[in-house]
């Protein structure tokens, strides 16, 4: 049975099963009908012999009758005919009892004695015969005795077929007991032998369970069982050989985690109570350890919610960390931390970002120069038409060169997120024709097309024009690159609803869709002709990020074969009246340039003398201070990098002075992307008049910097005293509409918003916050951040408890972590 599989053996027990019962009820049927035929058989030869004896006793009965008619010829016919049947009933009789010895001597001692009455009738004997003793009394009784024989057959048979019927059932009874025990026996083998192949694998799998994986069962039993066994073995096996391995990596990770450089906490489900830490967290966190909670004094991680939305940079102890967090599953609480000293990392930063403001002043400088006497002498009286020519290619040559020295440096300052821009209403269209204009002798040069089309009547974008036009050049120089000779460029400008559109094609080899999706990656060149494009790979990567940052979006529609077609969407100027206003605010005014060059001071000078403004030049900070002491000016034109006292000195000095901390002040150098000047007026070098005749002016009209307050009056009392302890100006309104009115009367460089006013979605809406040239801030505040309104996360800004705002105030104008 053990070679059987378990299904084969049952079914091959039922089968016998079934067949035994088949037989025995055969058997017991059959025996049943041999006894209900033989009991038929002798009932119908009973009652075949009993109507044979009365037949015969009939005959018997008209023999005498005929024996008892008068001699003569009727008489003696009548005796013929009577005995001649008489003869034929005995013969009948006869052989029907010949079965039955007993009913045999019965017929043959009747006819006997009939014929001897008829022997005694033929000598005149009849009343011999027809005695009491006589034969013919005899023969009568002998019919009663084997009627009555007859009888007592059929009894006898009916009493055999009784017995032979319940033998029969019995034997059948009996039979198929004994074929169900046996069926049994068979079955309690058959689990017999199951049982303890299933006790060993039960007993296998609680060890497995308990985690001894060392000990294999025995296959055994039926096919099944044994197949079940061998698969349970081999599981086994893989299952040691998986929990080797899982230590193994569970010893690598260890290890690795051990000697990681960053430092890992690990918190129970509650994200707070320190479960685990690796020893790099004992050298830069050593107050967080096992046991203790990550939000304790005097931890220097940020709250959770911050961790897990992204990297978090902190300071602590001397050291820049870098903090992220993540949670170890969905269904749990528990959180990693990782924090990473970044301090290296900070001080290349610096250092970077040290190398990018030398390389810039060094750089540009010499072009701030060039491009400002070119202009100045662009705009005097006196020159001939072709002189006039040779100064405007000199000037869009000169800007060209100033964008092409910039490209590496503007890489560097959107990776250091320092990128200038001064966004104004601009013409998209002179734009395009200039760089089309520029780029012309390079797309002769390939005998290529530039066609290009600016929609009539196109309203101003809101954009800053020279980072336009390095967006252009680098669309139509990457157009110009992958086009082939003789291709055909388009460049063409349009409005599209509430954004002016530019629209660069070219009929080049295209790209495939995984070209597309790595197009804007820094570094990336596509393939010309099947060999790698000349350039930086920066181009594109420098025209995705600059169309990010004013707020607009660029598109790509390309397929290999087919071109290629860039679409940059620019959004409108809501109008010109604020820069209107900013230069009328110049005319007349009296402005000291403060520069240690000469001859930017009086490019400065020059660009300021169209709007009849009267400046004075002096070239150090200690002259600067003295003349502004000893007379009144309007504004301050200031550079950084001077001799002796620089512009940060000179900031303070007149930030210092009652009289004149006032004065409105105008950063003009290379440097202004650096966070000192978060909250200043700044106007980068090369310069340009537009913008620094626009900047000045806004400086004009503002002031020093100045904050809006929007909140509670009952927040006063907790938050005025400490902006007032801090020397800002500021204006407190309680309501959106009333904040809408001062933006549109006065400039603002940071709002502080009471997270609790009724519906600060609204007032964050109704701000319009003009007053800052580099950054613009806006910081929510609350007596209780935990009640502070649902969907305020929703907006990206942090709310931050009122005892804190006024330092998030101070921070946010110097460009501290929270503006």
């Amino acid at each position: 049975m053990q070679r059987l599989s378990i299904a084969r053996s049952l079914r091959l027990t039922l089968i016998a099963l079934t067949l035994a019962l088949a037989v025995l009820a055969a058997v017991g049927v059959a025996s049943l009908y041999r006894a209900r035929q033989n009991y038929e058989n002798r009932l119908a030869s009973s009652s075949a012999l009993a109507t044979a004896g009365a037949n015969l006793l009939a005959a018997g009965a008209v023999e005498e009758e005929a024996l008892r008619a008068p001699p003569g010829a009727a008489g003696d016919t009548a005796r013929r005919i009577a005995a001649a049947d008489y003869q034929f009933a005995g013969r009948q009789a006869a052989h029907l009892a010949a079965s039955d010895p007993v009913s045999a001597r019965l017929v043959a001692a009747q006819v006997g004695a009939e014929s001897q009455a008829r022997a005694l009738a033929a000598r005149g004997g009849l009343a011999t015969a027809a005695a009491a003793n006589g034969p013919l009394q005899s023969a009568h009784l002998l019919a009663t005795k084997l009627q009555t024989r007859q009888q007592a057959r059929q009894q006898s048979a009916r009493s055999a077929a009784r017995s032979a019927s319940r033998r029969d059932v019995l034997l059948v009874a009996i039979a198929a007991v004994l074929a169900l025990i046996g069926a049994i026996g068979v079955i309690t083998l058959l689990v017999g032998s199951m049982r303890g192949p299933l006790d060993a694998l039960v007993t296998a799998t609680r060890r497995l369970a308990a985690g001894d994986l060392g000990e294999p069962v025995v296959p055994a039993g039926p096919r099944e069982l044994r197949d079940l066994g061998a698969a349970f073995n081999a599981m086994s096996a893989d299952l040691a050989t998986a929990q080797h391995r899982l230590e193994d990596e569970r010893q690598r990770l260890a290890a690795t985690i051990e000697s990681l450089g960053d430092a890992l906490i690990v918190t129970e489900s509650d994200a707070r109570t320190i479960a685990a830490v690796n020893p790099r967290v004992g050298e830069l966190l050593p107050g967080l350890i096992p046991g203790g909670r990550v939000d304790a004094e005097p931890s220097p991680l940020p709250a959770l919610a911050t961790a897990l939305a992204g990297e978090t940079t902190v300071e602590h102890e001397g050291r820049t960390l870098a903090v992220t967090a993540a949670t170890l599953a969905e269904d749990s609480h528990a959180v990693v931390w990782t924090v990473r000293d970044m301090s290296e990392r900070a001080r290349l930063e610096r250092a970077k970002s040290e190398f990018v403001a030398t390389a810039s002043h060094e750089l540009r400088s010499p072009l701030t120069s060039i491009k400002g006497f070119v202009e100045l002498l662009a705009g005097s009286e006196g020159l001939s038409e072709r002189q006039r020519e040779f100064v405007d290619i000199i000037l869009r040559s000169t800007d060209r060169l100033v964008d092409l020295v910039n490209d590496l440096l503007d890489v560097a300052r959107i990776e250091a997120d320092r990128v200038e821009l001064n966004r104004r209403p601009i013409d998209v269209g002179d734009a395009v024709r200039e760089v089309a204009e520029l780029m012309g002798p390079r797309i002769a040069d390939k005998r290529q097309r530039l066609d290009v089309h600016v929609t009539p009547m196109l309203p101003a974008a809101l954009a800053d024009a020279s980072r336009v036009r390095q967006i252009v050049a680098n669309l139509l120089t990457n157009a110009h690159l992958y086009s082939g000779d003789g291709g055909a460029i388009d460049a063409s400008v349009h409005a599209n609803h509430s954004w002016v559109e530019i629209v660069v094609t070219d009929n080049g080899p295209g790209m495939s869709r995984e070209e597309v999706g790595r197009v804007f990656e820094r570094f990336y060149r596509g393939q010309d002709d099947g060999s790698r494009a000349p350039g930086t790979g920066l181009g594109l990567s420098i025209v995705k990020s600059l169309v990010d940052l004013q707020d607009g979006e660029v598109d790509i529609d390309s397929e290999p074969g087919r071109g290629t077609t860039f679409r940059v969407r620019l959004p409108c100027a809501a109008g010109d009246s604020d820069v209107t206003r900013s230069i009328a605010a110049m005319r007349g005014r009296r402005v000291l340039v403060v520069d240690d060059e000469r001859d930017i001071a009086d490019l400065i000078a020059g660009q300021l003398a169209a709007l009849d403004v009267r400046t004075e030049i002096v070239t150090g900070g200690e002259a600067a201070l003295a003349r502004l002491r000893a007379e009144h000016f309007d504004a301050v034109t200031l550079d950084i990098l001077m001799p002796g006292m620089d512009g940060f000195d000179v900031l303070r000095e007149v930030r210092a002075d009652p009289r004149l901390r006032h004065t409105p002040i105008v950063f003009v150098s290379v440097f202004s992307g650096r966070r000192e000047l978060a909250g200043e007026f700044v106007v980068g070098k090369p310069i340009d008049a537009d913008e620094l005749r626009e900047v000045l002016g806004a400086a004009v009209l503002a002031g020093r910097s100045r904050v809006l307050v929007v909140g509670r009056e009952e927040m006063r009392q907790a938050l005025e005293p400490a902006i007032r302890e801090l020397g800002i100006e500021h204006d407190w309104e309680t309501s959106g509409p009333a904040a809408a009115r001062v933006c549109s009367e006065r400039r603002f460089e940071v709002a502080l918003v009471d997270a609790g006013i009724r519906s600060p979605q609204a007032v964050l809406q109704a701000l319009d916050l003009r007053g800052r040239r580099v950054r613009q801030a806006v910081i929510l505040f609350s007596d209780s951040v935990a009640t502070a309104p649902e969907g305020i996360e929703r907006l990206g800004l942090e709310v931050v408890p009122v005892e804190q705002a006024a330092g998030a105030l101070l921070a946010a104008l110097r460009g501290g972590p929270n503006s």
